[in-house]
């Protein structure tokens, strides 16, 4: 038994916890380099906010700028002075207090909710997606479609990044990267 005792290694508690402590190999990073998590914690808070403030203005653009919202949708109204023009107006306006409820609920969870932000945000990528079909679907200018698709790949990469920023974790509760 002195033969397999000398022969195996096994550590004290001491020597673990010595070990454990001082890595064997020096983190490979650049003083300048940053890692997933902060990376993800940066564009989760730039983008939660670029969103919910974003949203907002498209939401108050539509109420004092229908014609140019409607522009910008891909979906022009027709002329200003007709009365049927007014009622083609209508959708402009829901639009736009979707998109202001939208901003505002994003924003309202980013500052007391931010582990809802995940499921919210997964919830959302539909939205500019569908937004880029109905644009598609009624012969809008490319551009409109692609700004739509381009909403769609930045909610997409901000519910990623939600989902990987660790300080949203509930038991990173308070943590920052």
């Amino acid at each position: 038994t002195t033969a397999e005792g000398a022969g195996s290694q096994h550590n004290t508690p001491i020597q673990e916890s010595a070990e454990a402590a001082v890595p064997l190999v020096a983190p490979a990073a650049e003083p300048n380099a940053m890692d997933t998590a902060s990376l993800a914690h940066l564009l989760y808070v730039v983008g939660s906010m670029c969103l919910g403030v974003g949203l907002c203005v498209l939401g108050v653009l539509c109420f004092f700028l229908p014609h140019t919202a409607a522009e910008m949708y891909g979906l022009p109204l027709q002329a200003e002075c007709s009365a049927p023009a007014r009622q083609d107006e209508a959708w402009v306006l829901a639009t736009g207090f979707r998109d202001l409820f939208l901003g505002i609920i994003t924003l309202a969870l980013y500052l007391t909710q931010p582990q809802a932000m995940r499921v919210y945000l997964s919830c959302l990528v539909p939205l500019p997606l569908a937004d880029a079909l109905l644009a598609l679907a009624y012969q809008a200018e490319p551009l409109a479609v692609a700004t739509h698709l381009g909403g769609t790949f930045g909610v997409l990469v901000l519910a990623i990044a939600a989902r990987c920023d660790p300080a949203l974790d509930s038991a990173g509760k308070g943590r920052s990267a």
